[in-house]
């Protein structure tokens, strides 16, 4: 039998190009926020979504909650807001980059997309909360020209730029 060791597992995820995404949301320890790859479309009917967080995190504890999030699906010229966001809560400065939505969520300004969601289940996966939730509001990038910032093997890939 063959065992997988959790760094083999990793290596081996860090293959699977993805996208990069802030999720926002407020609580009680003020606004908060979180760089993610773990977002994924779960189903057009009904409209659900999900995103996986760090169950010891203080974005995780503000959703479980507030009950709602924001998710910024990151441009390629974002990797400064992205690595911010990666930075432990009390390192972490919101305000310059942000744009509020008028129900309140919070966005990261020039994103490709803002997705304003509710939550509808939450699930345990391990160390992590799997937040499924229902798109309430989207709003996208109107310029064709900006692409997606990337992460692979480990590091940001701009050669979506």
């Amino acid at each position: 039998m063959i065992s997988v060791t959790s760094d083999d597992f990793r290596r081996a995820m860090a293959h699977f190009a993805t996208g990069v995404a802030v999720v926002t949301t407020t609580g009680a320890e003020g606004e908060q926020g979180a760089t993610i790859s773990a977002l994924s479309s779960v189903s057009l009917d009904p409209l659900t979504l999900l995103i996986c967080l760090n169950r010891r995190s203080a974005t995780c504890r503000s959703i479980e909650k507030s009950r709602r999030f924001g998710i910024s699906i990151l441009a390629s010229h974002q990797e400064a807001i992205a690595r911010r966001y990666a930075m432990p809560a009390q390192d972490k400065i919101v305000g310059e980059d942000e744009v509020r939505h008028p129900d309140g969520t919070l966005f990261i300004q020039e994103a490709l997309v803002h997705i304003g969601t509710e939550v509808i289940e939450t699930l345990r996966g391990g160390t992590h909360e799997i937040f499924l939730a229902r798109p309430v509001h989207v709003t996208m990038n109107p310029d064709p020209d900006v692409g997606p910032l990337l992460y692979f093997r480990g590091a940001f890939d701009l050669t979506s730029s």
